[in-house]
C-alpha cells in the first residue's frame, strides 16, 4: 500500500505548516536479533566510510536483517566523544536532516535509540558533526505490507511494569540481571515490546542491555550511565518471548521500565492498524526559535503531524534543562500518566531519547517537571485511529522566581540606598546583606554596627524557604585559604533550601586584589562543573571594572549609582538563568530582549552597559 504523505510542523496545535514528504510504504515490524552490525573501533567495522563524519552502513540481508526492509529499529552508540556535538542517522544515500538522533557527551559513551527509513541499498548513513566511534545495533525490521496479523504496533496508555526500588533490595549488582514478565497487556504471542527503561543509581559507568528472555545475552547495547548514579533513560524497542524480557546492567543500580506498547505475533487479526509509516527526519517543535519554552510543570502540543495515526516516532531532547528532571510525552487532552519520556540529569544538560507516542486527535502533549527547552524530531508514525482529546489545554506560565540574596558591606548599599531595590525586578527579592560578614568562619565586628553578624551559611540556613535562586556577594572579610570549601558549603545550603541557581558575583580590585584573584579563579573552574552545574559566576569584577563612578576609593564599597548598577546587574542575572525576559531594555526606548543575555556577555559584546538614570529616573 502507497501512502501520501503530508508533514506538519507546527509550534502549537492552532498554528501548523505544512511540509510535503513523499510517498511511503506502510510495513510490519519483524524481531532481530538484537545484533551489532557496526562499530568503527573495530578492524573491520561492518561499515564504509563515506569522509570523516560520516559512516554507512547497510542492514540488508546482514545477520537476520531481512532482505526488502524499508526501515529498522536501531540504537546507535557514540563512544568518548573528545568535544561536545551531535549524531543525526538517516537514509544512505540522502542530505545530512537538520535533526539529531544522539547528543554527545565529551569523554562518555551515550546511546539513544530510533525507527529510521532505510536508503539506498538498505543502508543508512550515521554523521557525527565530530570525529568519535560509532556503534550500529539492530533490533528490528519493518518489511512492505498493505495489512498484516504479526508485527502490528499496539500502542497503550503508559504503564510502570518494573520498578527494582520496590521490588529488589540494593538494586541490581554488576553485571546483574532482571526479566520482566509479559505485560498483561500485551498477547501471549506477541514478538516485542516497546519500553522506556531508566537506569537510577548506577554504581559505575557502563551499560543496559535488553532480550528476550532465555534467549543467550547479546553484545548489544542501549544505554549508557555515566556513574553518577543520575536518572538516565532510554526507549527501544525488545525482542520478547512468552516469559517476557530481560534487562541487564553492567553498571548495576536500579531499573525502571515502562510500557508503550507492543507488537503482534500472528495470532492477531489482519488488520491495517499499527503498521509503520516511515518518514524523513523532521523537526516538528524547536523551542529556542518558537517560543515559548516548556517552563517548570508546564506543557506545550504539537498538531497531528500526520493524518490516520494513532502513534508517532520522534526524537525529543531536553537543550538548557534548568535543573534535574523529566519531560513526559502524551496524548494531547489525555491524563498525564505517572511515567516518563526522558530525564535531564542536571542544570543545562543537553539529553535525546526516542519516544513512541500515542497521539490522540490533539495531537501530542509534552509536560516538564523542570523548565527546558525542547526538540522534537519525526522519524515514522504508526497507522490507526487516534483517540479524542476530552481535557483542556494544559497551562505553561513561567513562574516568578524567589531569589534570596546573601551579601556583606558591598552589597549593603541596597539598604543603605532603598530606592534602588526598586530596580531588583522581576522576581521576588529576599535581600540580607550585613556588614562584616563571612561565608563559613565566624564573621568579624562590624565598625558600624558593632555587630557581628551570622555567617552566609547560617544566614542562607535561617531563610525562609524554599528559594529559587540564591545570589551570593560576599566573603571580602575572609581570610582563610579554604574558599573552595566555603564554596561547596554555602552551594550545599542553597540546595538545601531548593535553589535551582546559585549566582556567585566576583571579587572586585581592592588592596587585597590577590586574594580575591584566587578566589575568582576557583570560581572559574568550579562554576559549571560536574559538581556544580548550577553555580554561575557573574563576573561583576570585569563588569563593573571601566566604571570609576561606581566605587569609592576602595574599589570594593559602592557609591550611589553603583547601588542601582549592582541591582540592575543582580536582575538582568537572575532574568538570564531563569530564561526569562530582561526586566528592563538596555537602554530608554530599546525593545526587551525575549531571553535576556547575561550582562557580561552584554558588555563583552558591546563595550558598553545600561544607560541607569534614563532606565530608573534616580
Amino acid at each position: 500500500m502507497v501512502v501520501m504523505v503530508a508533514i506538519v510542523t507546527a509550534t502549537s496545535a492552532a498554528t501548523p505548516q505544512r511540509v510535503t514528504a513523499g510517498p511511503a510504504d506502510t510495513a510490519r515490524y519483524a524481531p532481530v536479533g538484537p545484533v551489532r552490525l557496526a562499530d568503527t573501533r573495530a578492524a573491520e567495522c561492518g561499515c564504509t566510510r563515506l569522509d570523516a563524519h560520516t559512516i554507512r552502513v547497510v542492514l540488508a540481508g546482514r545477520d537476520g536483517v531481512p532482505q526488502g526492509l524499508v526501515a529498522a529499529a536501531i540504537t546507535v552508540t557514540a563512544t568518548a566523544a573528545p568535544t561536545a556535538g551531535y549524531v543525526a542517522v538517516h537514509p544512505a544515500g540522502g542530505a545530512v536532516p537538520q535533526t539529531s538522533t544522539l547528543n554527545l557527551v565529551v569523554g562518555a559513551d551515550t546511546a539513544n535509540s530510533t525507527i529510521i527509513r532505510v536508503g539506498e541499498l538498505g543502508a543508512i548513513d550515521v554523521y557525527s558533526s565530530v570525529t568519535t566511534d560509532l556503534i550500529v545495533d539492530v533490533t528490528g525490521a519493518f518489511t512492505p505490507a498493505a495489512s498484516a496479523a504479526a508485527g502490528r504496533f499496539v500502542p497503550v496508555v503508559p504503564s510502570r511494569v518494573l520498578d527494582t526500588r520496590e521490588t529488589l533490595s540494593g538494586g541490581l549488582a554488576h553485571g546483574g540481571s532482571v526479566t520482566v514478565p509479559l505485560p498483561s497487556a500485551a498477547a501471549a504471542d506477541a514478538t516485542a515490546v516497546a519500553v522506556n527503561v531508566t537506569s537510577v543509581g548506577a554504581r559505575s559507568a557502563g551499560y543496559l542491555a535488553g532480550f528476550a528472555a532465555g534467549s543467550p545475552a547479546p553484545p548489544t547495547s542501549f544505554l549508557n550511565p555515566d556513574g553518577s548514579g543520575a536518572a538516565r533513560a532510554a526507549s527501544v524497542i525488545l525482542p520478547v518471548s512468552p516469559q517476557g524480557v530481560t534487562i541487564s546492567s553492567s553498571a548495576g543500580g536500579d531499573v525502571v521500565v515502562d510500557l508503550v506498547g507492543w507488537f503482534t505475533g500472528p495470532s492477531s487479526a489482519e488488520s491495517t492498524d499499527g503498521l509503520f509509516l516511515p518518514l524523513d527526519p523532521t523537526r516538528l517543535v524547536d523551542t529556542r526559535t518558537e517560543a515559548p519554552r516548556l517552563w517548570a510543570a508546564g506543557t506545550r502540543e504539537i498538531a497531528p503531524p500526520v493524518g490516520g495515526i494513532a502513534a508517532l516516532v520522534t526524537n525529543v531532547t531536553v537543550v538548557e534543562a534548568d535543573a534535574a528532571g523529566f519531560v513526559t510525552a502524551y496524548p494531547a487532552g489525555t491524563t498525564l500518566p505517572a511515567t516518563s519520556s526522558l530525564n535531564a540529569a542536571r542544570r543545562d544538560t543537553t539529553v535525546a531519547n526516542l519516544a513512541i507516542t500515542r497521539v490522540s486527535s490533539r495531537g501530542i502533549a509534552y509536560f516538564a517537571s523542570r523548565g527546558t527547552d525542547l526538540l522534537v524530531d519525526a522519524t515514522g508514525a504508526f497507522t490507526g485511529d487516534p483517540p479524542v482529546s476530552t481535557l483542556p489545554v494544559p497551562l505553561n506560565l513561567p513562574t516568578v522566581p524567589r531569589v534570596l540574596m546573601i551579601g556583606d558591606s558591598t552589597l549593603g548599599g541596597l539598604i543603605d540606598v532603598p530606592a534602588a531595590q526598586t530596580a531588583l525586578r522581576g522576581f521576588v527579592p529576599v535581600l540580607d546583606a550585613k556588614p562584616c560578614r563571612r561565608l563559613i568562619h565566624p564573621s568579624c565586628t562590624s565598625r558600624f554596627t558593632l555587630i557581628a553578624p551570622n555567617t552566609a551559611v547560617e544566614a542562607i540556613r535561617g531563610a525562609a524557604g524554599p528559594i529559587d535562586i540564591a545570589v551570593i556577594k560576599t566573603g571580602y572579610n575572609d581570610s582563610s585559604g579554604d574558599f573552595e570549601a566555603a564554596v561547596a558549603q554555602v552551594v550545599g545550603e542553597a540546595r538545601a533550601k531548593g535553589a535551582q541557581v546559585v549566582i556567585w558575583l566576583t571579587y572586585s580590585e581592592s588592596t587585597r586584589a590577590g586574594a580575591y584573584d584566587a578566589a575568582n579563579a576557583t570560581l572559574r573552574r568550579l562554576a559549571g562543573s560536574p559538581a556544580y552545574p548550577d553555580l554561575v559566576m557573574a563576573d561583576w569584577r570585569g563588569y563593573a571594572a571601566a566604571s570609576s563612578n561606581w566605587y569609592g576609593a576602595d574599589r570594593v564599597h559602592l557609591l550611589t549609582t553603583g547601588v542601582w548598577a549592582t541591582a540592575d546587574y543582580i536582575s538582568r542575572w537572575v532574568a538570564h538563568a531563569s530564561r526569562l525576559p530582561c526586566p528592563v531594555p538596555w537602554s530608554s526606548g530599546v525593545a526587551t530582549d525575549l531571553r535576556c543575555p547575561s550582562p557580561d556577555q552584554f558588555h563583552a559584546v558591546t563595550g558598553s552597559l545600561p544607560d541607569l538614570r534614563p532606565l530608573y529616573g534616580f
